[in-house]
């Protein structure tokens, strides 16, 4: 009995320690497994990454490339021909719609605000005219005698702090939609930028045309110099 009972227990021993090697060798493969799976999927998350960064790149040369570029905003980027040409209108009526401010800067200075000092001056000729009292060069000595300057310049009065609020509005704005148009030709597309210069074209002949009606040079505005 007693012999039995060593036996027994040597061979309980052997089978316990025959499981824990097993159950070691299974737990090794399952990390392993675990491992490589991991790897895999950080190799697939940096290979997503890196076709991200390249697709997004920044254009540094003309292309005919649009899709799912964006243009100024995060957001507005074409993902089919219908919404690049959404863009296309926004851009094309944004750059007319610029040649119109500078248009309305030039016709309030000349027509409204009669500001001759800023305003091209586009005299005729009468030769058989005697009185020169009316010579806008004069006029403008007469004015530029004033010895308040810096008092206008300064405290100038309430109409004219007026006439400038205007002037800083068309300013402000013509400045944000001329650097906003300047952002989108940057982007090198070439169907954004044929939409911006074919807004500036179409606004420049209208505009011209309104002037020539209106008795309004168009040069002259006070915002003219950002195109």
């Amino acid at each position: 009995m007693t012999t039995y009972f060593r036996h027994a227990g040597h061979d309980h021993s052997e089978t316990s320690s025959t499981a824990v090697d097993l159950m070691m060798s299974m737990s090794t493969t399952t990390g392993s497994a675990t491992s490589t799976e991991t790897g895999m999927s950080d190799m697939t998350g940096m290979s997503d990454m890196s076709d991200s960064s390249s697709h997004m790149g920044m254009n540094m040369y003309f292309t005919t490339s649009y899709l799912r570029y964006p243009v100024i905003f995060r957001d507005l980027k074409a993902s089919n021909k219908g919404a690049a040409f959404g863009i296309f209108c926004v851009l094309f009526f944004a750059a007319f719609f610029l040649k119109g401010l500078f248009f309305l800067s030039a016709y309030l200075e000349q027509k409204v605000f009669h500001n001759v000092q800023n305003s091209v001056i586009i005299q005729e000729v009468d030769n058989c005219a005697c009185d020169d009292d009316s010579d806008p060069e004069k006029v403008l000595t007469e004015k530029t005698k004033n010895p308040h300057v810096l008092r206008q310049i300064f405290f100038p009065p309430v109409g004219e702090l007026g006439k400038d609020f205007i002037r800083l509005i068309i300013a402000f704005v013509s400045a944000m939609f001329g650097y906003a148009l300047m952002l989108a030709v940057m982007t090198f597309s070439l169907v954004y930028f044929f939409a911006v210069v074919l807004g500036i074209a179409f606004g420049e002949v209208f505009f011209n045309r309104v002037g020539i009606v209106l008795g309004t040079n168009k040069n002259s505005a006070l915002c003219g110099d950002l195109h």
